[in-house]
């Protein structure tokens, strides 16, 4: 009875309400602020002279920008500067956590993750990725929607953006990959595990015993990745599967290539994700 009750919620429209949605994807999103942060903060030497972000090296890269520019990089690039923006990040960020905060401290607090995540890009230029992107554009759109909060039709539009953006994120990432013949021949998967960046030498020997699985493993990826759009189909009915598909790839790849950040950034859309293929906005949302 369990198992078949799981199986379908599994292929059921989604029922979640508009704060409820904007509140998990604001928290969610804040989680991988606060991950950063903290991981920054523990990586003091990787700013200091010889490292990669060594600002005395990185600060080339804006040397075209205008003169203010360059001053207020400098300044948030200064040692003391990064310590203290990544201290009230981590803070700020763990304040969303908070249930029943105001909605003006939760607007705020949004906009500031979001700007510092602006200002501080440059100084660590080196080892950013995807998941800081993604992370900024939810905050961005929650600090949005927290202003706007008043006119459904603003906070709707924010998830819409955020659905759609994690829509985009998937899809284009996998009909790039069908277009190589790596990847249609399998021979991806097991290439990237035996790389030193992203690899894992267990997963990849593994993977070499058992070419079949590799490539079955490749394609059921580029299969999610390409298929998520189903989502908006029948009012959301396979949007719980695909969601849940898609969360342990990102689970798997926290594991195997270290992308950690990665699961809760992406974790983040899933609310948007869930609200806009339940047709929320056209039902009223909820509260």
């Amino acid at each position: 009875m369990k198992i078949s009750s799981a199986a379908r919620s599994l292929f059921s429209s989604p029922a979640i309400g508009r704060n409820q949605a904007l509140t998990a994807a604001e928290q969610i999103s804040a989680t991988t602020h606060l991950m950063s942060s903290l991981e920054l903060l523990a990586t003091d030497r990787d700013r200091r002279e010889g490292g990669l972000n060594n600002w005395a090296v990185a600060r080339g890269n804006f040397a075209t920008g205008s003169p203010r520019v360059r001053r207020l990089l400098d300044a948030v690039a200064h040692r003391r500067s990064t310590q203290v923006i990544h201290v009230t990040r981590a803070i700020t960020a763990a304040s969303l956590l908070v249930p029943g905060t105001h909605r003006r401290h939760r607007a705020a607090a949004n906009g500031f993750l979001a700007l510092t995540s602006v200002a501080t890009y440059p100084r660590h230029h080196y080892g950013t990725d995807g998941s800081d992107q993604l992370s900024f554009l939810v905050q961005l759109m929650a600090t949005v929607a927290r202003l706007g909060e008043r006119q459904p039709r603003i906070v709707d539009a924010c998830l819409w953006y955020v659905a759609l953006q994690s829509t985009l994120s998937y899809a284009v990432s996998g009909w790039v990959k069908v277009t190589s013949p790596v990847w249609r021949s399998g021979a991806a998967l097991p290439g990237i595990m035996r790389t030193e960046t992203y690899g894992d030498e267990k997963v990849y020997r593994v993977l070499q015993r058992h070419p079949r699985t590799s490539t079955a493993v490749g394609h059921l990826v580029l299969a999610m990745e390409c298929g998520f759009p189903v989502v908006f189909l029948a009012q959301g009915r396979y949007a719980p599967a695909v969601l849940t598909v898609s969360g342990a790839f990102h689970l798997a790849n926290a594991r195997v290539m270290g992308l950690g950040r990665f699961v809760w950034a992406f974790l983040a859309t899933y609310p948007a994700v869930l609200y806009t293929a339940g047709g929320g906005a056209h039902s009223g949302g909820g509260r």
